[in-house]
């Protein structure tokens, strides 16, 4: 959903855009835009006193004009346990040089993930339509709400909606659940996605 929003706003909306693929251990920008840079966003996070405006040109990858990214280093040969300033430095200097800024977070809870939240333009919960996901989503919205009481609340998507022979909560029951309805449902696509997937899409 990030990458697809990134590209969306640099190549339909013809806007500076720059994704930050911050799922250390298993991001997949780099597979889902077809690249394989020799640099990474860890790169960035491991020393943010050195990222300036010439470092960041060295670990970003252009995709295209007007989309560039920061991919995650996609490995297990170490445990990325990083001050939760150091991503906050980072994020800070990339929205410097960037109109629009996407954040790919890990599906995981740690000091870092909620200060980024917290301190996000606009934040946008992807959800299944089953009773976990709905639980952890208004946990989310619930946080959020109370602690930007000020700032716009976060939208919700469900995604993978309608597999097949797969019992799931209606968009109704699960909007009214939520106290707020999706601004979007995607359904199950396998072919269209899978396709995408694999070839790099």
């Amino acid at each position: 959903m990030a990458h697809n929003l990134a590209w969306s706003i640099a190549e339909r909306h013809d806007a500076g855009a720059t994704l930050l693929d911050l799922d250390l251990s298993f991001g997949t920008a780099a597979l889902d835009f077809n690249q394989d840079p020799p640099q990474s966003i860890a790169d960035a996070l491991l020393a943010p006193d050195r990222v300036d405006d010439v470092f960041l040109e060295r670990v970003t990858t252009k995709q295209t004009q007007r989309l560039q990214m920061l991919t995650a280093p996609a490995t297990l040969e170490r445990e990325f346990e990083l001050d939760p300033s150091a991503f906050e430095l980072v994020i800070d200097r990339v929205r410097r040089t960037s109109p629009f800024v996407v954040l790919d977070l890990p599906n995981a809870w740690t000091s870092w993930i909620k200060q980024t939240l917290l301190t996000s333009d606009d934040v946008l919960i992807v959800a299944g339509p089953d009773l976990a996901s709905l639980r952890n989503t208004k946990n989310i919205l619930d946080l959020l709400k109370a602690s930007r009481p000020y700032d716009q609340a976060p939208a919700v998507v469900l995604s993978m909606v309608g597999v097949p022979k797969r019992p799931e909560i209606p968009f109704k029951d699960f909007a009214e659940a939520l106290g707020a309805d999706p601004v979007a449902s995607f359904a199950f696509d396998p072919a269209l996605y899978g396709m995408a997937a694999n070839n790099g899409q």
